[in-house]
């Protein structure tokens, strides 16, 4: 037998024993472990986004299905290379190890009963096959190097016969500023070989900040549904849960919290009362559960190796949170100015704890102070959570939040936090802004793909396009005023206000410009001679590529430039697989300064595309030979434009053409308004 072969083996020993560590010991004094216990995890992509990313094929008068979502197991198996993010406490290494010990030959990779993909409690097994799949787990450690943990893991083993390979690397933040550094060597690793593939799982508050290398996939875990916590209390703790509704509420999404909620028997409403009421349970009295909290402070700040605090990082952060509210706030805020991905979680706690306090105020006056910069500014996003009441101190934070989106400042999804807190608040942006566009000749059309081809000369006139998508507010006015019916489940949710507007179908956006053109007139922001409506394919590459020529197959054009960026756009290579608040990527801004017409939604045109999903029976060059035709039969789709949320670089930019019957929707449907004075389509 070599050496390699015998390395395999005793890993593989190893990575079963996983399966019989603990996970939580119940009231009783009863211990369940790993194998037993686990809860299969799910992830922010649904079984919709899969097939838009195609821009599938839509029935007429197609109704909305509820969200079907994937299990993180089955996006393991779909992509060579994958990183899943997650809050503390999301369960990242439990899945990590319990993966592990499943393909060493503990049970079957996927869960011997259907999952939970939903609130409405649709249940289906996993489709998860990955042939033979030998697991090599590496907890990331600050001071090795990739070569270095794979090496002390396996010496000398890659690709053995018969056998594919998957690198687990488990909390990749552990690697601090050189965790990105790690991540590319593992995917350079992983390419170099054929039979190997890469898993790796870290925390989204540090992993949202990082580029990630090309060819990844980035996924974030899902909090427990309610039917995945009332179906694992059932098993795991026998609980009537009909009558006693033991950790069913909301604050035990998060599966750290959830095991808290069991072995304390009781939920609370939030994380505060359920580490409040499994504390008991734990320590002896409450001079025991003061030591508790202030070792769990001390492991969080690095200054104590204490083996008695609990090793779950959620559980520490909470109990942090409960010794902090003893302390001076200056306390608080100097650990998290020093290390804000580690701290804000037990600040968020501190910040619910300390709610209608003096000393809450305090904190608040603690995060502000300074004179700028980005911990003022992620100060003022944690101050936000403390803050309820309108006034001086609230108008003072929203100034920071204002900042925060306007200057593109801090990460995308911590932009978005600073917006869904002004969305309710009151965001001061005047999101229904226009842009002048002026009239003129400019190229259209690109040689980046067949139905964009091939790129040529077209005229237009001046129009005022909409800077911003249309968003759920505005779009929300309409319906409130007109009665129409809208799909969208979060078109009328508070903090989703400066969201686009989706689950829209053509007509819908059609009767939204006729009812403002109404608006708008009366109101005097637009002559008697002007209208309000969908722009036409050309007039919407205009605004998005300006006077940008066409640079050759090989160069796609962004509303930027020519050459992709970070941070540009709410595309695939952002994370959200979700819409996020308009206007969060200044950099991404088009040459007359409209924001998100790369990525975040897919707009509508007046253009007709034809009935074929893949190719176009109005193909370029534009002409006028009927495709700006008002009407058309329900299987002729219409134009879509910019990509979306899901698209990735190659789609969301200027020149890449999708198309939906008009009677089509989903959540990554959205679009923006023209103002002009006629509706003539461009030589």
């Amino acid at each position: 037998m070599s050496d390699t072969t015998q390395g395999l083996d005793a890993l593989l020993a190893a990575e079963r024993a996983f399966g019989a560590e603990p996970l939580l010991a119940l009231a009783d004094g009863s211990v369940i472990d790993l194998a037993t216990g686990y809860i299969p995890l799910l992830v922010n992509f649904t079984v919709e986004d899969k097939a838009a990313k195609g821009l599938r094929k839509l029935t007429e008068k197609a109704e909305p299905q509820p969200a079907v979502y994937f299990s993180a197991l089955e996006m393991t198996a779909a992509h060579p290379a994958l990183v899943l993010t997650g809050e503390t406490g999301s369960g990242k290494t439990s899945f990590a190890r319990n993966l592990a010990f499943r393909l060493s030959g503990g049970q079957s990779p996927a869960s011997p009963i259907p999952l939970p993909r939903n609130e409405d409690g649709l249940l289906q097994a996993e489709d998860c096959e990955m042939g033979e799949v030998r697991p090599i787990y590496l907890a990331v450690q600050a001071s090795k190097t990739f070569a270095e943990l794979i090496d002390s893991a396996l010496p000398g083993a890659v690709e053995p016969d018969g056998a594919t390979l998957l690198v687990i690397l488990d909390g990749i933040e552990a690697a601090g500023d050189r965790g990105l550094e790690l991540l590319t060597d593992a995917i350079a690793f992983q390419k170099r070989y054929a039979r190997v593939r890469m898993l790796a799982l870290g925390e989204t508050s540090v992993v949202k900040s990082w580029t990630l290398p090309p060819d990844i996939v980035r996924y974030d875990l899902l909090p427990l549904l309610l039917f995945q916590r009332r179906q694992a209390a059932m098993r795991l703790a026998g609980l009537d849960l009909d009558a006693s509704g033991i950790a069913l509420g909301s604050a035990a999404a998060n599966p750290a919290q959830f095991i808290m909620a069991l072995q304390a028997g009781d939920v609370g409403e939030t994380a505060e009362t359920i580490t409040d009421r499994w504390l008991p349970r734990t320590a002896a009295d409450n001079e025991a559960i003061d030591r508790l909290c202030a070792r769990a402070f001390a492991a969080l700040a690095g200054h104590d190796a204490d083996q008695t605090v609990p090793t779950v990082t959620r559980v520490r952060q909470l109990l942090a949170a409960r010794h902090l509210a003893g302390e001076p706030a200056a306390l608080a805020t100097e650990h998290f100015r020093g290390q804000p991905s580690v701290w804000a979680p037990s600040l968020r706690s501190l910040a619910a704890r300390l709610a209608g306090q003096p000393a809450g105020a305090a904190l608040i006056d603690a995060l502000l102070e300074g004179e700028g910069g980005d911990a003022v500014l992620r100060g003022a996003l944690l101050a936000a959570d403390l803050e309820t009441d309108a006034g001086a101190q609230r108008d003072r934070i929203a100034a920071h939040l204002l900042t925060i989106i306007q200057e593109g400042a801090l990460s995308a999804p911590e932009r978005e936090q600073a917006a869904r807190f002004l969305a309710r608040w009151g965001d001061p942006r005047d999101l229904e802004e226009l842009a002048d566009v002026p009239g003129g000749s400019f190229t259209f059309g690109s040689d980046t793909h067949p139905n964009s081809a091939p790129p040529h000369v077209v005229v237009v006139d001046a129009f005022r396009i909409g800077i911003y998508p249309v968003t759920n507010g505005a779009y929300g006015r309409f319906v409130q005023e007109t009665g129409r019916s809208w799909r969208s489940p979060d078109g009328f949710a508070e903090e989703r206000a400066t969201a686009p507007a989706t689950d829209l179908t053509w007509r819908d956006a059609r009767a939204y410009c006729e009812w403002l053109t109404a608006r708008w007139r009366a109101a005097g922001r637009i002559a008697e001679d002007e209208i309000v409506r969908l722009p036409t394919e050309p007039e919407w590459e205009r605004a998005a590529r300006g006077d940008q020529p066409d640079m050759g197959p090989n160069t796609i054009v962004y509303p930027w430039g020519t050459a992709w960026i970070e941070d540009a756009a709410n595309s695939e290579e952002a994370g959200f697989n979700n819409t996020c608040a308009v206007g969060l990527f200044p950099k991404g801004r088009s040459p007359y300064g409209c924001y998100d017409m790369a990525g975040q939604v897919w707009e509508w045109a007046t253009t007709l595309w034809g009935d074929d999903m893949a190719t176009p029976s109005f193909r370029y060059p534009y002409r006028d030979d009927g495709r700006e035709a008002p009407d058309a039969g329900p299987t002729i789709r219409r134009v879509l434009r910019g990509g979306c949320f899901s698209s990735g670089l190659a789609k969301a930019c200027c020149t890449y053409r999708g198309s939906l019957e008009p009677d089509g929707f989903w959540r990554g449907n959205g679009f923006r308004i023209v103002v002009s004075r006629n509706v003539r389509p461009p030589d």
